[in-house]
């Protein structure tokens, strides 16, 4: 027999060593390039925040510092002259019921997408739900202005159609702050319901249905629960969006807005208004960081409760 007709094992250590080496490598350039992204824009800018808010302002210059004084000034006015106390409660207000409403209004249109819809039409549907979110923030607030200002489409529609006394007061009050709030929420809050409720396993919703509950009864007692995690997360989204939005408030409720705590300034807003009135960038930082430290609670809180139902539901 020629020797060159006698098989050769052939190593695959090697390739196998390169292939692994090689999706390693992949997974690291994944993990990395988000990383080192919010690393950039995120993690650098709020810890400059947080340094830049003990900082001091000395004859109109900003001057590098370790001081409290802008934390013990706001600690001073929390409750007194700017009221920043009210104006937080004024803006976790708004947030929690614009959550609210939010959640309100897409979970519906969720449902309908997923029990209702064909099938084969829920990636157009998604499709139309998502598309304002392709479009500008700000201009969608414009927009809104348009419909909603005192002779806006709106009140010329309602006037148009026969009832000139039925006139609504909408811009710049915290109604319309809500409106556009809900509507740059939708979007989003419509995809992450729709990933929790088209999960849930409709066998079980026929297995109670086979069992002679109703409609409303499957409802209420396999996905509503089944859905409450993705209700939660949600919820907590959009109330911490909400919390610290600028554009909305501004724009459409003009900073402000009668409500059951009066007419007061949303924080943000305030914020806001306070660096452009003063231009003292420590202090606003310091209030910045207040607002930033808010929303951490808020999402702990919501982290706290969407683990808690997991247990429960476990």
């Amino acid at each position: 027999m020629v020797a060159a007709d006698v098989p050769q094992s052939i190593p695959t250590g090697v390739p196998e060593a390169a292939a692994t080496a090689g999706l390693n490598s992949l997974k690291a350039v994944g993990i990395g390039v988000p990383l080192l992204y919010s690393l950039t824009f995120f993690a650098a800018p709020l810890v400059f925040l947080v340094v830049l808010g003990f900082w001091l302002v000395e004859d109109f210059q900003v001057v590098p510092a370790l001081s409290l004084d802008n934390y013990l000034d706001i600690a001073e006015h929390m409750f007194a002259k700017s009221n920043y106390a009210l104006a937080i409660a004024q803006s976790l207000w708004v947030a929690l019921t614009t959550a609210f409403f939010a959640v309100l209004v897409c979970y519906p249109m969720v449902l309908a997408i997923v029990y209702v819809a064909p099938r084969s039409r829920h990636r157009l549907l998604l499709m139309l739900a998502v598309a304002p979110f392709w479009s500008s923030y700000v201009l969608r607030l414009f927009s809104w202005q348009i419909l909603l200002a005192n002779k806006g489409i709106v009140n010329s529609g309602l006037a148009w159609a026969g009832f000139e006394n039925l006139q609504f007061k909408l811009l710049y009050t915290q109604i319309a702050t809500r409106i556009g709030l809900i509507h740059y929420l939708a979007p989003i809050l419509i995809v992450v319901l729709y990933v929790t409720v088209a999960n849930i396993d409709r066998h079980l919703i026929q297995a109670a249905r086979d069992l002679g509950a109703t409609r409303w009864q499957a409802f209420r007692r396999v996905i509503l629960p089944m859905s409450r995690t993705g209700l939660l997360v949600s919820t907590s989204f959009a109330a911490i969006v909400s919390f610290g939005d600028v554009l909305s408030g501004a724009l459409l409720g003009g900073g402000a807005g009668a409500s059951v705590l009066g007419s007061v300034p949303l924080f943000s807003n305030m914020i806001m208004s306070e660096y452009a009135s003063s231009t003292n960038l420590p202090r606003t930082a310091a209030l910045a960081m207040i607002l930033v430290l808010v929303m951490v609670l808020m999402l702990a809180g919501g982290a706290a409760l969407a683990e808690r139902t997991k247990v429960d539901a476990g």
